[in-house]
């Protein structure tokens, strides 16, 4: 057994041995791609969206500059990361003649250093915004030429652009709309952000893109094959009725059904035992329990067991006077700004009118057993 490695694997970084599902949804974004639409993708946090466009980068076939919003803090820097993915596209140029051809309008304002990670561009402090958005675009124009290809830009996290300028979404609309060979993909967590830009008749970019709403959690027979397989076939061995807990603690979540299933794996010995999976689901809770007494902190905890009760066991009609009465929730107002404050910290989703799910089970089951 000391020669298997654990198989389950958590964070950015695409694994296609692990990715379970979702076939339809990427289809459809490779589809919207071909013909040219622009996409968002929506999605809560930690359910798969970065796993997604990884595949879509890897896979789609398409040249692709990838920027994470989440780690820019100035449009200066954003640009100097475009410019960087451009430059590696682009591949045959020299730094000197990628300045010289693609940022000549600016070409004095740029300079470049080379080290173990390729080539980096750094832009001086005297360029108005104006002028750094300008570039950026013919930027992005000039390479797509070059590559006589279709060219994909991915802006994942795009709910911090705020961070890099107000302006960006409106300066994208206004190029995207004269550019049909530079497709934008656009990936968010915050659904209230995402939700105002994109799909409220006041937003910016409303109806500029088709919209990938993933929504749902893992499907359950998929899943517990997925389980059972990766533990089998590693050394270790779970029956199939574990691997159905693992499924029902986790809900089918994507983050969470990997995490307690590496822990599992890495502290269990030659046989999943039953208890071990609820013993080490808690403590998964124990590790975030700083964070989630923050939250409730900030959360009308009176009240929080009773509406994560009503939200699990009800499939809808929430404001009902029988349902707040079952649940003992005062009244629908008290409902509705506890859903509300839930949903921005991402701990539930909004499904449609009325109809919300439990993002979070660590969190559901940190609140049942801990807040009175």
């Amino acid at each position: 057994m000391g020669s298997f490695v654990n198989p389950f694997k958590i964070g950015k970084t695409y694994c296609p041995e692990n990715f379970i599902d979702r076939k339809e949804e990427y289809g459809y974004l490779v589809g919207a791609v071909e013909s040219g639409n622009n996409v968002v993708v929506v999605a809560p946090r930690r359910f798969g969206k970065s796993w997604r466009l990884q595949k879509f980068i890897s896979e789609g076939g398409y040249p692709v500059i990838y920027l994470d919003l989440f780690g820019s803090f100035s449009l200066k820097g954003f640009v100097q990361k475009m410019m960087k993915q451009a430059y590696e596209l682009l591949k045959e140029q020299s730094p000197v003649g990628f300045v010289g051809r693609y940022l000549k309008h600016i070409a004095k304002h740029v300079s470049f250093s080379v080290d173990v990670g390729g080539v980096s561009f750094s832009i001086d402090n005297e360029l108005s915004d104006e002028l750094l958005v300008e570039q950026m675009y013919e930027l992005l124009e000039g390479v797509q030429k070059d590559l006589k290809r279709k060219l994909v830009v991915v802006l994942d996290e795009f709910q911090a652009y705020k961070s890099i300028s107000e302006k960006l979404p409106e300066s994208l609309r206004s190029f995207y709309q004269t550019q049909k060979d530079v497709v934008f993909v656009f990936s968010g967590s915050m659904r209230h952000i995402i939700e105002e830009l994109f799909f409220e008749d006041s937003g910016v970019l409303y109806h500029s893109c088709l919209r990938i709403d993933v929504g749902k959690m893992l499907p359950k027979e998929e899943s517990v094959e997925y389980i059972v397989e990766k533990f089998n076939c590693t050394g270790k061995k779970i029956i199939l009725e574990d691997a159905k807990r693992i499924y029902e603690l986790t809900k089918g979540h994507p983050y969470f059904l990997q995490l307690l299933c590496y822990e599992l794996w890495d502290k269990a010995d030659g046989v999943i035992r039953k208890e071990e999976i609820d013993v080490i689901f808690d403590s998964l809770c124990e590790r975030e329990l700083y964070g989630y007494e923050l939250i409730i902190e900030t959360l009308e905890y009176k009240y929080l067991k009773n509406v994560l009760k009503l939200i699990s066991e009800q499939t809808g009609d929430y404001f009902s006077n029988a349902n707040l009465q079952k649940y003992k929730i005062p009244n629908a107002t008290t409902l509705n700004n506890l859903l509300k404050k839930l949903t921005e910290r991402g701990i539930v989703e909004k499904l449609g009118r009325g109809k919300y799910q439990i993002i979070d089970p660590l969190f559901e089951r940190y609140v049942m057993r801990r807040v009175e």
